[in-house]
């Protein structure tokens, strides 16, 4: 029963040797780009490689890396166009004014605190498109 043990195993070590046991190394995944990561849904639905216990650190490592450089570049140019934007000083325009700011220029909905809550009729809507 040894000996027939021993005879599987030396065959298995000769058809291994021969290189038609298959491939025994993995092969890796590409180490991920800053161009791996630019929405969202990139950094959400990034996997990274597994590794024996748990992932690849090496792998797992340059991703948060990348993630973290792609973030940074985002938020230096969110807080550049935004300094442009208030040094531009530009006129506003109503159609973009909040409903706050509106209430500072002029009333909405003319006072009728003594009529009760306002209710649209369809005389006040006007003419019907």
């Amino acid at each position: 029963m040894i000996v027939i043990a021993a005879l599987v195993i030396l065959a298995g070590v000769v058809v291994v040797a021969m290189g038609r046991g298959g491939e025994l190394a993995r092969d890796l995944p590409a180490a991920p780009a800053a161009s791996d990561f630019r929405s969202s849904y990139d950094v959400a639905s990034y996997r990274p490689p597994t590794a024996l216990l748990g992932y690849d650190a090496a792998a797992t490592e340059q991703a948060l890396t990348e993630i973290a450089r792609a973030i940074a570049e985002r938020d230096a140019e969110i807080d550049f166009l935004r300094r442009r934007l208030s040094e531009a000083e530009l006129p506003a325009d109503g159609e973009w004014q909040t409903v706050l700011e509106r209430a500072d220029q002029e009333p909405a909905v003319p006072d009728r605190a003594d009529q009760g809550p306002a209710v649209l009729d369809s005389a006040d809507q006007g003419p019907a498109e």
